[in-house]
């Protein structure tokens, strides 16, 4: 399976542009990618989930060490995340740690 996101920094703000699933076959590559940014001043997390219609334990914790282990301890922000994406954050508890956005 091919990585169904695209990374990039613009300043101190790390873009997620996530693809219709983030599951344990491409969340690994995805964690890969952010801990190349480890440490290096970003500030706001942002994913767009426009797409996103599943994600996996192995997502969950993607977005869990976005949070964590990036440093500087940044905003993590959530853009059009699918009702259903949403419960599965709430299930877990870590919807309060995410700013949900619409545009």
């Amino acid at each position: 399976m091919e990585n169904t996101f695209e990374v990039k920094k613009d300043g101190n703000v790390l873009e997620i542009v996530l693809g219709q699933e983030l599951t344990t076959a491409n969340a690994p590559a995805l964690m890969d990618e952010l801990n190349k940014y480890k440490n290096q001043g970003v500030e706001k997390v942002v994913f767009d989930a426009t797409a996103l219609k599943y994600i996996a334990s192995s997502g969950i914790r993607t977005i869990i060490f976005a949070k964590q282990k990036l440093g500087g301890n940044p905003e993590i922000e959530f853009i059009n995340c699918a009702k259903e994406i949403y419960s599965v954050f709430e299930m877990t508890g870590i919807q309060e740690y995410i700013n949900f956005i619409e545009k």
